[in-house]
């Protein structure tokens, strides 16, 4: 064929200015290279000819014009001698694999004979030789781009199916493509160029970016504050501990010195009574020692022949007795007596006191006087002269109603009532068989048959047929109890909204109710037995088991 059959203008693709390279033909008759078509309808919002500017309403199927593609390679033989070179961005697709270390990467910008590309740009998405690079390496403008050596630029960057560089990016699809893939199964897809999708998916990382920061921020902020909060909790902590240490030296000191002093005094004189007492005994085991021996010589004397020896030592045998009546005295003044018992009250008290600290926080056990008020008695109960005991009775003891009285239930109030502060006060139940022990608000219900709950105000327990129950709504909750219940104390917290019930004599805790207090709360007593009274515990009465 002769070279001037056609000219090279005429067999240049008008987008990259090179000769064909597998040349397809647009519905309005253009020609153009197949991967430069399609990367530019990739990067075009509207699908139209570069040329005239005709617009398709879909993208066109395109297929390669062989016998225009003939014509292109044979011109290339003629005009350059040897085979056509493929495009760089074509060899692995004519291969049929990906370009391996050995291959040479061709330079994009080179038209004719293409030199071996010694950089790839990233940002560019081309391969470039010794001359074609210089810009990117001489011009500030591309001073940010990044070169890579070619092989390792097209790494993991080429389209398996046609090896072509993935410069397309397909939003449907949300994945790179190459230009072929444009203009087959991407055809009807929404495509950008690889750079404008960088860009706008660069203005979302940086809002992420933004937000990434403001949570940064965000939690320095809180870590600070944490910070903060740890070194002022364990300033506060060491504050604390060293004002309870220095406290319990000081209580340690204290004790020390009360048992120096107490114990050392009491051995000073237990020894002083101890060693007059010893030489008494000493005295008096010498004197009794020289008694037994006069009278061993009497009994000698008195079985004795001899009658004129007799007579020669009775003088001095019944020489009158020189025992005298003070070693009986001091005998009898031989006491040790201490007046300790101040001390004892003083230091039982103490030891009380410090037995209520318990876990880190103060549970007062010391019993409030607490008595019964007659005009909330339950009618048949019969209460003592000192409002401390009550127990059933089989006939009234209150005829003149009253709206405070329980007129069903066998209960009593007490007078004293607590809208503040803590308080704890101690019943004995001894042997009786039914009671009922709590705190009730001051405006629950009294009259008639009612369910005694939390809800209606009642904080109770109730001990009947050996069981002990909760009054809570039903079923009523059990109560474990171990051992004997005998005395009960009843511990009310205003402010933290508790009623704990103790077993006295062993401090363990029975059961507690969690509430919130905003009215005035009366001690609660209860009972239907005729025979054990319950007994309100005076502060500091010892009453025996």
């Amino acid at each position: 064929m002769d070279s001037d059959v056609f000219s090279e203008q005429e067999l240049t693709c008008s987008i990259c200015l090179d000769l064909f390279s597998q040349p397809v033909s647009t519905p309005c008759g253009h020609n153009f290279c197949q991967g430069c078509i399609g990367g530019y309808w990739a990067s075009s919002s509207v699908c139209s000819c570069p040329l005239c500017k005709r617009v398709f309403e879909e993208r066109p199927e395109l297929s390669i014009n062989r016998v225009f593609a003939h014509i292109a390679q044979k011109y290339k033989e003629m005009q350059y001698g040897g085979p056509p070179q493929a495009k760089p961005r074509q060899k692995a697709a004519m291969t049929g694999a990906s370009l391996s270390e050995g291959e040479q990467i061709l330079c994009d910008v080179c038209s004719g004979m293409k030199r071996k590309a010694v950089s790839s740009c990233l940002t560019c998405t081309a391969s470039y030789c010794e001359i074609h690079v210089l810009p990117h390496q001489q011009t500030s403008f591309y001073a940010s781009h990044r070169l890579l050596d070619p092989h390792e630029a097209l790494r993991g960057r080429t389209c398996q199916e046609h090896g072509r560089l993935l410069e397309v990016y397909c939003r449907t699809d949300q994945k790179c493509i190459c230009a072929i893939c444009v203009l087959e199964e991407h055809r009807t897809h929404t495509t950008v160029s690889v750079q404008t999708e960088r860009a706008s998916k660069q203005r979302l990382l940086g809002r992420t970016e933004l937000d990434l920061q403001t949570c940064i921020d965000n939690r320095n902020a809180q870590l600070t504050e944490m910070k903060r909060k740890l070194h002022a909790l364990q300033s506060y902590s060491q504050a604390e501990l060293s004002e309870v240490e220095q406290l319990l030296s000081d209580v340690t000191h204290s004790v020390h010195r009360i048992r120096t002093e107490l114990v050392g005094g009491i051995e000073e004189r237990r020894e002083a009574v101890i060693g007059r007492g010893q030489s008494i005994v000493s005295q008096l085991e010498s004197k009794l020692a020289q008694l037994q021996e006069r009278r061993g010589r009497l009994e000698v004397q008195a079985v004795s022949d001899d009658h004129i020896g007799f007579l020669q030592s009775f003088e001095e045998a019944n020489s009158p007795l020189q025992d005298s009546d003070m070693d009986l005295r001091e005998v009898e003044e031989m006491t040790l007596r201490f007046s300790l018992g101040d001390v004892k009250a003083a230091l039982g008290e103490i030891r009380e006191r410090l037995d209520d600290i318990r876990a880190g926080e103060v549970h007062y056990r010391h019993s409030e006087d607490v008595t019964l008020n007659p005009t909330s008695a339950y009618p048949f109960l019969i209460l003592s002269d000192d409002r401390k005991q009550l127990k059933r009775g089989e006939k009234l003891q209150f005829y003149r109603n009253s709206p405070q009285r329980f007129d069903v239930w066998s209960c009593a109030l007490a007078k004293e009532g607590y809208e503040s502060g803590r308080h704890y006060w101690e019943v004995k139940v001894g042997e009786n068989k039914d009671w009922k022990l709590g705190v009730v608000r001051e405006s629950a219900q009294r009259k008639g048959l009612f369910d005694m709950t939390p809800a209606i105000g009642y904080y109770a327990l109730w001990w009947s047929g050996n069981h002990l129950r909760a009054l809570t709504a039903p079923p009523l909750a059990k109560v474990k109890v171990t051992g004997h219940l005998r005395r009960i104390g009843v511990y009310l917290d205003c402010e933290e909204g508790q009623v704990i019930f103790y077993n006295a004599k062993t401090g363990s805790e029975l059961y507690s109710f969690a509430a919130e207090f905003s009215e005035k709360m009366f001690p609660l007593f209860g009972t239907g037995d005729k025979e054990i009274p319950l007994v309100l515990m005076s502060p500091f009465l010892s009453v025996p088991e």
